[in-house]
């Protein structure tokens, strides 16, 4: 049912029932009033009549009554007349028949001059009996106004009644009753039509919202309805179209969210706090599609293989999110896919768990690149350290028979020679200490040997490698507080080497100055190596960590290798090294260790 024709249901018996209790009560009301009317109307005339009559009515007899009565009936068009005495026995009637009976005891209402009536049936066949009583009629002289007491009313003879149709009072009353009737008609018409065109004005902005909700229903979320008043519908109108540009913003956002969860080409997976899946992208259903049905409603252990399980799922709970777990998925059978997993809690506006949201990237590619990459690696560290290791003999005797050479024929070779002898006993040093470096550096292995590392330990170690380096150039190394760390001891000091070893080399005039300390920071230890050496462009910084990436001339010894093995030390625990440096001011040399080995 239409809310205008609910309006109506309800407002339409309440005016019937008032029209008809005013219908009611106001011909009740106008009855009684025409009724009195009249009786007054009748006891006045007759009053003025009985005034008129010369009759001397205190000892009255039939004969001279019955004239009086038939005029006075005559007159007000009375349906019967009679005059009854003092005692009460009726001594005349128009109706001769009823001649000395007895007048019953008033219970009439009241009217002026002591008169009453009542009323003897209904409708237009009633009668309105009306009683006038009669009273002594003197005129007293100014001796007896004197001699009266005050207020001593006149001494009564009898009471004359007359029996009224209510024929005419009957007619006005109806007349009156159609008039009223026609009033309240026209008047609730009125309120119903005033109702009609009021419900319309009202229900203008209920039929606007309800246009606006269906167009939202079809997809339209940018629709407003006009929302000029000041009313309740007025806020009504305005929280909506609040609702509607808030819903327009959310729902655009959703499908677009939708579109790119879509087209994602990871697997996403939105899971309950138990583990069952409550939503999945086009990725995940077409890779779950192998495990057969719709993978919504099912647990995500189920999609992994049972010796790994869904242990990132506890990582979870203790850390508050993973990020690139290893894992197998199994969907199809077989031995597993491997799989990154990544994954964290949806909260709500509370700060409440509510879900989990995984992200799983299948690396299967990327094992097998990394194996072939792991086998070249290896190749080349082979190929590198038998060609090194091969090199090193060869240059053993060249220099050892080049020295020979010269220690037996200097005499005989004259400068000149001498000078070209010493160059190749340079050039075979310079290239078996290069020979030296590439040995090293192919041994650098990614495979680390964790364990717990003193700092403090490992640059004692380097100290005293390095000792007559550091006498020979009177370096002073000062240290910090160096930390304990979780890495291989053969990288640390080797880092560190490298990096002192260095500040030894490229050194200024001055005594080198060589601190070095640790802070905490970039998610674990960052070390510090700084000298109050010659300094570094910082333009160099690309060239700097390259291999065989050489700033110096033949005046400096190296290969451009030590660099290059911190970054790629550093590099496999997924730390970053860099400088800071200026021409003449030194340079600080900081690489990082990450509390979680990458």
């Amino acid at each position: 049912m239409k809310l205008r024709a609910k309006l109506f249901f309800f407002l339409v018996p309440p005016l019937l029932f008032s029209g008809l209790a005013i219908h009611y009560l106001t011909g009740r009301a106008v009855r009684n009033t025409l009724h009195e009317e009249a009786a007054a109307a009748a006891a006045a005339s007759a009053g003025r009549f009985l005034d008129s009559v010369l009759l001397d009515l205190t000892a009255p007899k039939e004969l001279d009554l019955l004239p009086l009565l038939y005029d006075l009936m005559g007159s007000l068009k009375a349906s019967y007349a009679f005059y009854a005495g003092s005692g009460g026995i009726i001594l005349a009637h128009t109706d001769v028949g009823r001649a000395g009976g007895t007048l019953a005891a008033e219970k009439g209402a009241p009217l002026p001059d002591g008169a009453s009536f009542r009323l003897l049936g209904r409708g237009a066949e009633g009668l309105i009996e009306v009683y006038l009583p009669v009273t002594e009629r003197r005129s007293p002289s100014p001796e007896e106004l004197a001699l009266l007491a005050p207020g001593n009313p006149p001494r009564r003879l009898g009471m004359l009644v007359l029996g009224l149709p209510l024929r005419a009072a009957y007619a006005t009353e109806r007349g009156i009753a159609r008039k009223n009737a026609a009033i309240l008609a026209s008047v609730f018409v009125a309120i119903l039509l005033a109702a009609f065109l009021l419900t319309g004005l009202v229900l203008r902005p209920v039929r606007l919202l309800a246009l606006a909700t269906e167009r939202i229903r079809r997809g339209d979320y940018g629709g407003a309805i006009p929302a000029g008043s000041g009313d309740e519908l007025g806020d009504l109108a305005r929280s909506f179209n609040t609702m509607s540009q808030t819903l327009s913003g959310t729902i655009v956002s959703k499908n677009y969210l939708d579109a790119i969860m879509d087209n994602m080409p990871d697997i996403l997976v939105v899971t309950g706090l138990d583990g069952v899946i409550s939503k999945t992208n086009r990725a995940a259903r077409a890779a779950f599609a192998a495990a057969g049905g719709t993978p919504e409603g099912r647990r995500i252990g189920d999609f992994f293989c049972v010796q790994e399980g869904c242990c990132w799922i506890a990582l979870l709970e203790e850390k508050g999110e993973v990020r690139d777990h290893e894992t197998l998925l199994s969907v199809g059978g077989g031995p597993g896919t491997p799989a990154l997993v990544s994954a964290s809690y949806i909260l709500d506006n509370e700060g409440a768990r509510t879900g989990i949201v995984s992200v799983i990237k299948d690396i299967t590619l990327r094992k097998k690149y990394e194996a072939e990459i792991a086998r070249s690696n290896e190749d080349l560290q082979r190929f590198a350290f038998v060609a090194s290791h091969d090199l090193q003999e060869p240059l053993r005797t060249i220099s050892s028979y080049i020295q020979l050479l010269e220690h037996k024929y200097r005499a005989a070779l004259g400068p000149e020679a001498e000078g070209h002898v010493a160059f190749i006993t340079g050039a075979a040093h310079r290239m078996r200490a290069l020979v030296r470096d590439l040995l090293e550096y192919s041994k650098i292995n990614p495979a680390l040997r964790l364990e717990e590392v003193d700092a403090d330990e490992a640059l004692d170690y380097v100290a005293a490698v390095l000792q007559d380096a550091v006498s020979q150039a009177g370096a002073v190394i000062e240290r910090g507080d160096l930390p304990v760390i979780r890495a291989d001891r053969g990288h640390v000091e080797r880092l560190l080497q490298n990096l002192v070893s260095n500040a030894l080399k490229f050194r200024d005039s001055r005594p080198p100055v060589i601190g070095v300390d640790a802070e905490r920071g970039k998610g674990g230890w960052v070390f510090h190596v700084r000298d109050n050496g010659c300094g570094i462009e910082p333009g160099h910084g690309g060239k700097l960590f390259k291999l065989f990436g050489r700033l110096h001339g033949k005046g400096v010894d190296g290969a451009g290798i030590g660099l290059a093995s911190c970054k790629k030390i550093v590099e496999y625990y997924g730390g970053e090294i860099w400088f800071e440096s200026e021409p003449g001011q030194g340079a600080v040399f900081s690489f990082s260790i990450p509390d979680r080995t990458q």
